[in-house]
């Protein structure tokens, strides 16, 4: 287990970016760079878009975005793992909002316990034939009717879809090279990415040549690239969420 804000915040400091600089360059506001630095997960939207974001913060550091993330799913089921069973509806360990209900449910059984006692007792003291003296609609006492609730469905977001964003994943080693605003831009990346690795890249213009186009996967803000057939090395631009060839 390691520390995520930490690794986050080292590996911006040591890359001289500021706050404002990963806003403009990833599209994430700089709350939620604060907020995944500090790892303080709960002012974000929610799970989906704290996995999302922290995906593409990795990926702009040069980090590996897959370590980040499950590091992250780690910690949610360790929390799960400390849950109570049945949910926490034990009596002593239920929350205050159950308190209430369960207090009522414990007063009906122990009233049913007590018409049962009075129901068995009244069995040898009762009237003619046998018939108990004492009924428990005698007492005017109804049994409370047991209602099962039922329980919540897990609710299926859909992953987030960050502007911009480009997400390189190998097949096999493949050599590749990422420029912004074009094939004289910025360069954000030039070299082998490993069998198996993902890199991800988010700017309004991206320019990608890849030596080995059949040995990568390609996804454009979430969505799927057809596989690249043809041998490199061969050059694309990012923009408005398209991928185009060039030359």
């Amino acid at each position: 287990m390691f520390e995520i804000g930490n690794t986050l915040r080292e590996a911006r400091v040591r890359r001289k970016l500021t706050l404002q600089r990963v806003e403009e360059d990833t599209k994430i506001r700089v709350k939620y760079v604060q907020a995944m630095e500090n790892e303080d997960f709960d002012v974000m939207p929610g799970a989906t878009y704290v996995k999302g974001f922290l995906r593409t913060y990795a990926g702009y550091l040069e980090l590996d975005p897959d370590v980040i993330v499950d590091e992250y799913r780690s910690r949610g089921l360790r929390d799960r793992a400390q849950q109570e069973p049945f949910g926490g509806s034990s009596i002593i360990g239920a929350p205050r909002s159950h308190r209430g209900r369960n207090t009522v449910l414990f007063v009906a059984v122990v009233c049913l316990l007590v018409l049962g006692v009075i129901y068995v007792l009244s069995l040898g003291d009762g009237g003619e034939g046998g018939t108990p003296a004492t009924q428990p609609g005698a007492l005017g006492i109804a049994s409370p009717s047991a209602s099962a609730e039922p329980s919540p469905r897990p609710s299926h977001t859909a992953p987030a879809v960050v502007p911009g964003e480009l997400r390189i994943t190998t097949v096999s080693d493949a050599w590749a090279e990422v420029r912004r605003n074009g094939p004289t831009g910025d360069l954000l990346f030039s070299g082998t990415i490993a069998k198996g690795k993902t890199r991800v890249y988010v700017s309004d213009v991206l320019w990608l040549r890849l030596g080995s186009p059949p040995n990568v996967r390609l996804r454009v803000e979430g969505r799927r690239i057809k596989t690249i057939t043809e041998p490199g090395p061969v050059d694309y631009l990012i923009e408005n969420g398209k991928l185009e060839k060039q030359g």
